[in-house]
């Protein structure tokens, strides 16, 4: 950890110091720009009792024009720098499990998620927080896809890891990618925006009469300015006439041209990022299979959506009231602009979807990338065919490890189900929520907090959350009725799950509880499943009696020492002996001691 530090404080430091040279560079050009407009000026005033002067003028715009030009491009690599420096000084935080930064997907929180909710995937100190390293929508999209929806193909996985780990070999790639990816702020509904437009039918682009019109109608215009300029004026109510049925053919289309404008206007910065992004990938070497496919397609696509950016941007000067009162009224700017558009889209939308997914399938590895970047002991784990799961060392990756206490797992080795007994604030849920977040890293083709792991493909249920709902009308053991419910019927369907049961039927009475959690565990062991039940409830320790070589008992303990409550959190065999709920309120003084 501490040599991370070390390297991202060095990088931080690296673009620190370009950073202030750019910056420097640029006020210079500032300066440069005031002198030249000032120097324009003098000599303009000169010109007024010496022409001579004015010969001069033209050379100085050009070099006000280039220094606006030069400008811009340096304020650009201002603006990545400063990026830079921010994600390295928020990497080096990181290190100490400062994260909180990064965008938490609180989007993605759904309390009815077969497991997203009770693992704690998704808002504020979560999975999703701690692995999120992308800088658009899309990639956010993609990357909460995959923790939601596990993947259910064994070649799918491996390809995937090998992709983390090469691009985690890029951090100059991963970065830059970042950083130009969060120039600008997009949204999903932004996306879409731009997806409905690619399907929309055209309205100039395949029509005869249209065709005709845009070659021979600024014919006519033209003509009757040059007869003007070179014979007689007296053409000019002609040439008037002319323009006005240009602005007329123009204006009739005028809503539709506005609507196109208005969708297309708003995204373009967003599309000249993604232009760039597609840009970054192609330029980039790659070894895994996906990267090498991203690539291909990003080398497919970079030139098609800079194509696209450049037309956007011609529609754009409609908005120069210059631009367009020359363009509509003597080529039917406007209506050429929105042909070529249309031109593009029929050859290219189809793509369009795909290009965009090229980019979120990249953001997302970047994302694992620095994942396995940071954690390089973290294990990839192994994908096997038999009902079970084996971990060495295993512990949550959302506690430091300077804290964190690892435990081994044999689970379906043969036993498929584990009641796991303990005190309170023994460990008993971290531990099933470590358990499953890493299921969901190892089913994304990330590594798992862990020595060394190994798990089928597997379906995902747990009940540790649940709540009531007044909207819904349902009381809390309602509810979680429901989610056992759902989740034996996905068993019944014949499924493999892993299933992790947070002390269950805590809405009913003990007695009712005890018998209630027995019969579900009497239906587990004849089903196609690996089951860690968390319980206060020592006597369903007896159990793995009951079904020799089916349940195993399993437990963390408490340990009082004077008037000192300690716990090791560490999965040991058997059933609780101890308990610390009497000790806790006679401390607090809530009963007396």
């Amino acid at each position: 950890m501490q040599e991370l530090k070390q390297h991202y404080a060095g990088r931080q430091a690296e673009f620190a110091a370009a950073l202030t040279k750019v910056n420097r560079v640029l006020r210079s050009i500032s300066l440069g720009r005031v002198a030249l407009a000032l120097l324009f000026l003098f000599i303009g005033y000169l010109g007024l009792s010496q022409s001579p002067f004015f010969y001069a003028l033209p050379f100085i715009a050009a070099g006000f024009l280039y220094l606006v030009s030069l400008y811009n491009k340096t304020f650009l690599k201002s603006r990545l720098l400063q990026n830079l420096v921010t994600l390295n000084e928020l990497e080096h935080k990181a290190q100490d499990h400062d994260y909180g930064n990064f965008k938490p997907g609180e989007q993605f929180v759904d309390p009815h998620h077969p497991y997203s909710y009770d693992l704690d995937l998704f808002g504020k100190g979560s999975l999703f927080q701690y692995l999120n390293r992308c800088g658009t929508i899309i990639g956010e999209n993609k990357l909460a896809d995959l923790l939601l929806t596990p993947r259910i193909d064994k070649q799918n996985i491996y390809e995937r890891q090998e992709a983390v780990k090469d691009v985690s070999e890029h951090i100059q790639f991963r970065q830059n990618f970042w950083a130009h990816a969060i120039l600008e702020k997009d949204s999903s509904f932004e996306v879409n925006k731009v997806l409905e437009w690619s399907k929309d039918k055209n309205f100039i682009e395949g029509k005869l009469s249209y065709k005709i019109v845009l070659i021979a109608g600024p014919l006519i215009p033209l003509s009757l300015l040059a007869v003007v300029i070179v014979s007689s004026t007296s053409w000019m109510p002609a040439l008037m006439m002319a323009m006005i049925v240009q602005w007329s053919i123009v204006a009739f289309h005028s809503r539709k041209i506005t609507r196109v404008h208005d969708v297309l206007s708003k995204q373009k910065q967003a599309i000249d990022r993604y232009a760039v992004l597609l840009n970054l990938i192609a330029m980039e070497s790659f070894t895994s299979h996906i990267f090498q496919t991203i690539k291909m397609k990003a080398i497919e696509a970079s030139a098609k959506v800079r194509e696209f950016s450049n037309l956007i941007n011609a529609l754009e000067s409609r908005n120069n009231g210059i631009a367009n009162l020359i363009g509509n009224s003597f080529f039917l700017y406007d209506l050429q602009s929105i042909q070529k558009l249309e031109r593009w889209r029929d050859v290219n939308a189809a793509d369009l979807p795909r290009w965009l997914e090229t980019i979120a399938e990249a953001d997302m590895f970047c994302a694992f990338g620095t994942f396995h970047f940071n954690n390089p002991s973290y294990a990839f784990p192994a994908i096997k065919e038999e009902l079970s799961i084996k971990a060495e060392a295993l512990g949550h990756p959302l506690i430091a490890a300077v804290e964190r206490i690892n435990n081994d797992l044999s689970q379906g080795n043969p036993e498929t189900i584990t009641i796991i007994t303990g005190a309170n604030m023994a460990g008993k849920s971290t531990f099933l929520r470590a358990v499953g977040v890493n299921i969901v890293l190892a089913l994304a083709g990330a590594p798992v907090c862990a020595k060394a792991f190994s798990c089928p493909i597997i379906g995902l249920r747990s009940g540790m959350r649940t709540s009531d709902s007044l909207q819904e009308h349902q009381s809390y053991f309602y509810a979680e009725l429901h989610r056992l419910q759902s989740i034996m019927e996905d068993l019944r369907s014949g499924k493999p799950l892993l299933i992790l049961l947070d002390e269950i039927l805590k809405g009913t009475n003990s007695t009712d509880k005890q018998s209630g959690s027995i019969a579900i565990v009497e239906q587990l062991v004849k089903l196609n499943a690996l089951v860690l039940l968390a319980t206060h409830d020592v006597i369903l320790g007896g159990l793995q009696d009951r079904f020799p070589g089916q349940v195993n008992n399993g437990c963390f303990e408490s340990q009082v020492d004077g008037a000192r409550l300690t716990f090791d959190f560490k999965l040991k065999p058997g059933v609780a002996q101890k308990s610390n709920a009497t000790f806790l309120m006679k401390q607090m003084g809530i009963i007396p001691s």
